[in-house]
């Protein structure tokens, strides 16, 4: 059972027949977090029930597919929204730094709502001197003149590395773009960490495939590297808007783009 079902509406009279149709929700929104000038595209996955219109006239039926998308106040313009219920939007111009909740709207008037769903935050600054990212507070001890460490207690530096991965640590995963493939044959994608500790992330991640009538190999990733992770899977599948969703151990997600599996 695909994300995206269908029912069908039929238009009998000129005073039409209505049938109550229930409220789209929000599945997903991958990433849940980027910082200020991020370039990819943010998907948001949606159970969602749409309409089909019948004109006897014509003898033709479509699906009613309008819909709008806000991040907060501001409406993000949609890149695209494949059959499976996910919408891709670049994050709208304008957008200040916080969490902000995800709103979708569909023609029909029905509505989704995510309450602080996307988190924006400010982009690490660069220093004058040389171009040098700046460490956050609690990154690298650099001696600087300041009070020295006494050894008494450890110095303010955040988890440790190497500390187990909390909830919250990580707060979405990206994928670069998967293109067509060919059903059976390996491919590799890569998929990255979002979120304060991202750079640390080398735990496993389950692996699913959109399909119903098929599946992929292996079932999960586990070759992260610094938050990274590029790994030869295989989908045992066919046909158009294919996707593959991620999944820690804390829930958190991420979903490719739809692509073809030939």
């Amino acid at each position: 059972m695909t994300r995206l079902t269908v029912l069908l509406a039929l238009l009998l009279s000129a005073c039409g027949s209505s049938a109550v149709l229930p409220a789209p929700t929000i599945r997903s929104v991958s990433p849940r977090e980027a910082h200020v000038g991020y370039p990819g595209t943010v998907r948001v996955t949606l159970d969602v029930v749409l309409p089909i219109r019948v004109d006897y006239s014509r003898q033709e039926a479509s699906a009613g597919t309008g819909v709008r998308l806000w991040f907060g106040a501001v409406e993000a313009p949609l890149r695209e929204w494949d059959a499976e219920g996910t919408l891709s939007a670049d994050v709208p111009q304008g957008l200040g730094p916080g969490a902000h909740d995800i709103r979708v709207v569909l023609a029909d008037g029905r509505e989704a709502l995510r309450e602080d769903g996307f988190t924006l935050t400010e982009e690490v600054g660069i220093d004058e001197d040389g171009g040098v990212e700046e460490v956050p507070d609690g990154g690298i001890f650099v001696a600087d003149g300041g009070p020295e460490f006494d050894g008494g207690s450890e110095p303010d530096g955040g988890p440790t590395p190497g500390t187990p991965m909390k909830e919250g640590d990580i707060t979405g995963f990206e994928f670069e773009v998967v293109p067509e493939q060919t059903r059976g044959q390996p491919f590799v994608v890569t998929v990255r960490a979002l979120g304060p500790r991202a750079a640390e992330f080398e735990d496993k991640l389950d692996l699913v495939v959109s399909k119903t009538n098929g599946g992929v190999s292996p079932t999960s990733l586990d070759m992260f590297v610094a938050g990274v992770c590029a790994q030869s899977v295989s989908v045992d599948v066919q046909g158009a808007n294919v996707s593959l969703t991620v999944t820690d151990r804390f829930g958190v997600e991420g979903t490719s783009n739809a692509f073809k599996v030939k």
